[in-house]
């Protein structure tokens, strides 16, 4: 967390530890932001400001905590400051990997200052603050059976995304297996990387920022993309963006349209189904989610029962075209709230194959198909309509690998046309795990000065950081 410092006390006793003889206390024109990390202040900038033009005095980071992108964000505090429009420093011409950082921000080298240093020349540097500037970010996600990179600009135009599929490996085991998929990622990781830089025509220079999926997800997948991340970082000094991967899929659909908030956005993958209200970027209030299983996996397990090919999801929405509603299903946890149960509808399927089984009847596929995405369908965009409308929005957004099944699109566009709604769906190669949506939200991450360091560990089970 960066703070600026006004006390007069807490900057005695701060530049005091750290033997700093510059006292910034003098006027009212120089500035200090320090950097606190577990209630202490780990590092500071100093900086003056005359009119649009901003100096760094000086900036200082304790030694025990380098390497972890406080430099870059106390900088970017300063570069995000709409009211500058230009910023100098000095730096030891020997400092190299000062010279790296301050090149990678867009600092530019002016001229030599001899002798500044102690009879050590100096380097004047400049950035202008151009706030136009284009930032690409490239996108990393492992936490399943994808192997995915993608270069994204200003978190809208996809430049390229390489994606390496491992579906048909699991086919034949019915799903993924959680070792296969983590041993293909490690073998693949670094040749999808080169593949999108190459065909993209883009150097590691060019990129901004490695946004890079950290949960939730499989451990081992996980762990293969956020040690990839982490030595691109590392080794081209670029900042390293922790991305949660439910926020991806929400911000695929910038990829398609700009998000306009408020909004309802609603969430609905293998491991989620959630209802979620927006007013700004990365503010995400959690509405109501299913209390057992997902809507994917009720697909998933449904598929199974009848007997389909995986994966089931697409093949039951498939069959549900061609079959009638002949089956008669309960309605999931038919009431007022914004929560969802798919497991009694599951379950009912599980039952009723079973017992048309025990007394020798064939199940038509393509009517219990129709029957169960006929209420999974009801009970999705009955619950989201109401929300839509108990909370005055215009904008609804789909999101998830279940936002590809084409009879919940429909049924959305249908009630949106009918209520006059904005619906914003991804496209169907943004609806699966890829990282052209990892780079879109790193890109929002980025803004934010949300960078993480490199003790950046995996989550399996991470949540969305929701609003109160």
């Amino acid at each position: 967390m960066i703070e600026e410092i006004k006390s007069r006390e807490v900057l005695r006793k701060l530049f005091n530890e750290y033997k700093n003889e510059y006292n910034p206390i003098d006027n009212d024109y120089t500035f200090v932001c320090a950097y606190k990390l577990d209630n202490t202040y780990v590092g500071f900038l100093i900086y003056t400001l005359l009119y649009e033009n901003a100096e760094i005095i000086d900036i200082y980071v304790n030694p025990n905590y380098r390497r972890r992108g406080i430099a870059r964000s106390l900088l970017n505090e300063v570069i995000n400051n709409k009211e500058i429009k230009n910023i100098t420093l000095e730096v030891n011409i020997n400092n190299k990997s000062a010279i790296m950082l301050y090149n990678s921000l867009g600092f530019k080298e002016v001229s030599i200052r001899k002798g500044y240093y102690n009879g050590v020349d100096a380097l004047l540097m400049l950035k202008e603050n151009d706030s136009m500037k284009d930032v690409y970010i490239l996108g990393i996600e492992s936490s399943c059976d994808e192997t995915s990179v993608s270069i994204v600009k200003n978190g809208s135009e996809e430049i390229i995304t390489k994606t390496l599929s491992q579906i048909d490996i699991h086919k034949k085991f019915g799903g993924v297996v959680p070792e296969i998929a983590s041993r293909s990622h490690a073998e693949c990781i670094t040749i999808v990387i080169d593949e999108a830089l190459k065909e993209s025509g883009f150097t590691m220079d060019k990129i901004d920022a490695i946004a890079v999926t950290y949960g939730p997800g499989l451990a081992g997948s996980l762990l293969v993309g956020v040690e990839a991340a982490k030595t691109l970082s590392l080794c081209f000094n670029k900042p390293l963006i922790g991305v949660n991967h439910m926020a991806g899929h929400i911000y695929a659909n910038n990829l398609v349209n700009k998000m306009s908030f408020p909004l309802i956005c609603l969430v609905i993958s293998g491991g989620h189904t959630e209802i979620i209200y927006m007013n700004k970027d990365l503010s995400f209030k959690k509405i109501g989610g299913t209390l057992d299983d997902s809507v994917g996996e009720a697909f998933d397990k449904v598929a199974r029962v009848i007997d389909v090919p995986y994966p089931g999801g697409p093949v039951i929405d498939k069959l549900s075209k061609i079959g009638n509603p002949s089956y008669n299903l309960p309605v999931p946890l038919d009431d007022d709230s914004y929560n969802f149960s798919f497991s009694g509808v599951k379950s009912a399927v599980i039952n009723l194959v079973h017992n048309e089984k025990q007394r020798g009847n064939d199940i038509n596929k393509e009517d219990l198909s129709t029957s169960f995405e006929d209420i999974v369908i009801k009970t999705l965009t009955t619950k989201t309509m109401r929300a839509v409308k108990e909370y005055n929005v215009k904008n609804l957004m789909l999101a998830g690998g279940v936002s590809a099944n084409s009879g919940i699109r429909e049924a959305f566009d249908e009630l949106c046309k009918k209520d006059n709604i904005n619906l914003s769906v991804p496209k169907l190669a943004y609806c699966t795990d890829n990282a052209a949506m990892i780079a879109a939200a790193g890109y929002f991450y980025y803004l934010d000065n949300r960078f993480s360091d490199y003790s950046l560990k995996i989550n399996p089970s991470l949540d969305l950081d929701y609003e109160k």
